[in-house]
């Protein structure tokens, strides 16, 4: 059902309850709606009030209008309302930049990739190339590429390719000689470049030599990043967030946002997870907090991800049986940023896809962590997880961090990955929410598409946009739709400690809202991607409709 939403602008008058003169005025009155507030009993209302950026009552339409008396009064018509949606692990300079960047999502070839890269070389003439998004899990030939194509057609500036998972970099020759690595070079970690036919390099690089490598692209200027943000604040807005994370940033890109945020053209809230750098721990000593921006977890990698065969695995990939993964931080250096964050207040925010990775951080956390404690320290992804580590995350409180489009993207070949009986581990987002109690869900972006929306249908359905596999991959994970909305709303909010400002529509809060099309919590599956946001709310005031 279609919903037809009328702003009403009231001036020394209310609409809802005539004659009466007890009325409280308001910046806002929203009625006449179906109003999910994601409370603890996860009531549902029709009308609430708003003033200075707060919700201040919830109730029906009767209650509301005896009450208050809007500046703006808002009738929908019987529309859902649903907390601003909250992504809980997306990287959000990421998503900016790759919208000055060549976009390879879906590319089905290397002749594909190359095509594109040629069409923006054609428009810009730029003096380097960078895209992002290409997965040779969807190419006839599903082999990590080489770079004779990248050389053939651009031998003379550098190109700079990275995989949808962002861990691993595909790059030309032109590339390679500006890094100044050569095969052999004892300071490249085994197993992070891989070597061709002919003893060169392939022009694949993997975790932290790939991090080398990327660091040569020229950084954006300020002022092109900050345009960037902001268009990438827009998207969101868009799609119904009202706060995003930021999954590992340096100083320069929080300053950054803390400027935009300062100017008032940042409205988005954004929890940025700080990297562990002496830079960053010399300007935070302690977590710092404000309204719109959040500097309080430290972000850590344990291993590489799954689809380029670099997650940390206790046993060898079933599709690669010399490999087990990567350990990409060692032990020392992750014991002494925990020891660090531990001792100024910092969560901590690690990065672990394989189940030894997982393994590992477990035993890691277990160091610092006491039965009962309520530091919420976090474990991004746990897409692989041991049978026996499970009940480990609900002894420790350790929170587990899941991106439910993850497991709809990788269904086709995690299987060939990991085996038929250890893939039964993989992606067990329902078996992590009973072993933990809960879990807030994110999109990983520009991994995976920032829409929340793909989260929902991903996360109760587990299929595709396009319906497949029928009845869901490994269905048993499959979450239910009040868990599901928690995940993206009030979850997400603790998994940050900020459930008492957002997450919910409840007095006291932050009044970051979401009017939707039709409403996800009785709409038939396959009616819920045909969905779209109508209008988003931060702090009462509409950012997008």
């Amino acid at each position: 059902m279609k919903h037809h939403i009328t702003l009403l602008f009231v001036m020394g008058m209310t609409l809802l309850v005539p004659g009466s003169c007890t009325l409280k005025t308001v910046d806002l009155v929203v009625f006449n709606a179906k109003v999910y507030t994601v409370d603890d009993s996860f009531s549902v209302c029709e009308a609430f009030a708003v003033d200075r950026g707060i919700f201040i009552a919830t109730g029906t339409t009767e209650e509301i209008g005896a009450r208050f008396r809007g500046r703006t009064q808002l009738d929908l018509q019987g529309a859902p309302v649903y907390p601003a949606f909250n992504d809980a692990h997306s990287h959000l300079f990421q998503v900016a930049q790759g919208l000055r960047y060549v976009d390879l999502r879906g590319a089905a070839s290397v002749s594909e990739v190359v095509e594109r890269l040629k069409k923006h070389y054609d428009l810009f003439q730029p003096d380097f190339l960078v895209g992002d998004g290409w997965d040779q899990t969807i190419w006839k030939n599903k082999s990590l590429p080489d770079n004779e194509a990248l050389n053939n057609a651009f031998p003379d500036i550098p190109v700079y390719l990275r995989r949808v998972d962002f861990h691993a970099l595909w790059v030309n020759d032109r590339a390679i000689d500006m890094s100044g690595l050569q095969p052999g070079d004892p300071s490249i970690p085994a197993g992070e470049a891989l070597i061709g036919e002919n003893g060169r390099f392939s022009g694949i690089f993997l975790e932290n030599t790939y991090e080398r490598i990327n660091a040569q692209i020229p950084p954006m200027k300020d002022q092109v990043l900050a345009d960037c943000i902001l268009e990438a604040q827009e998207l969101c807005f868009s799609m119904g967030l009202g706060s995003v994370s930021d999954a590992g940033l340096p100083l320069r890109q929080i300053l950054l946002l803390d400027s935009l945020i300062k100017s008032g053209s940042l409205k988005i809230r954004t929890d940025v997870w700080m990297n562990p750098s002496e830079e960053n721990f010399t300007r935070f000593t302690k977590p710092y907090r404000s309204d719109r921006l959040d500097v309080s977890a430290v972000k850590l990698y344990i291993d590489g991800a799954l689809g380029s065969s670099g997650a940390l695995l206790y046993a060898p990939y079933a599709d690669d049986p010399a490999n087990s993964g990567i350990q990409v931080t060692s032990d020392s250096l992750f014991l002494s940023v925990c020891k660090k964050a531990y001792e100024r207040g910092f969560q901590v925010a690690t990065h672990a896809i394989g189940d030894k990775g997982v393994g590992k951080v477990l035993d890691f956390y277990q160091q610092f962590l006491e039965p009962g404690n309520d530091l919420r320290w976090r474990i991004e992804h746990a897409q692989v997880v041991a049978p026996g580590d499970f009940k480990r995350f609900g002894d420790l409180n350790i929170v587990p961090s899941i991106q439910p489009s993850h497991a709809t993207a990788d269904m086709g070949w995690a299987a060939d990955r990991l085996g038929p009986e250890r893939v039964k581990g993989a992606y067990a987002f329902q078996d992590l929410i009973h072993a933990a109690g809960w879990a807030p869900f994110g999109t990983d972006a520009p991994v995976e598409s920032i829409n929340p929306l793909y989260t929902f249908f991903a996360a109760v359905t587990r299929m595709n946009l396009n319906f497949k596999p029928a009845g869901g991959w490994q269905p048993e994970n499959a979450i239910s739709r009040e868990n599901t909305l928690r995940g993206m709303t009030i979850w997400a909010a603790a998994g940050s400690f900020r459930q008492e400002s957002k997450g919910s529509i409840e007095p006291g809060k932050w009044a970051d809202f979401v009017v939707w099309s039709d409403d996800l919590m009785t709409l038939p599956v396959e009616e819920i991607p045909g969905t779209r946001c109508k209008m988003t709310f931060v702090a009462g005031e509409p950012v997008y409709r």
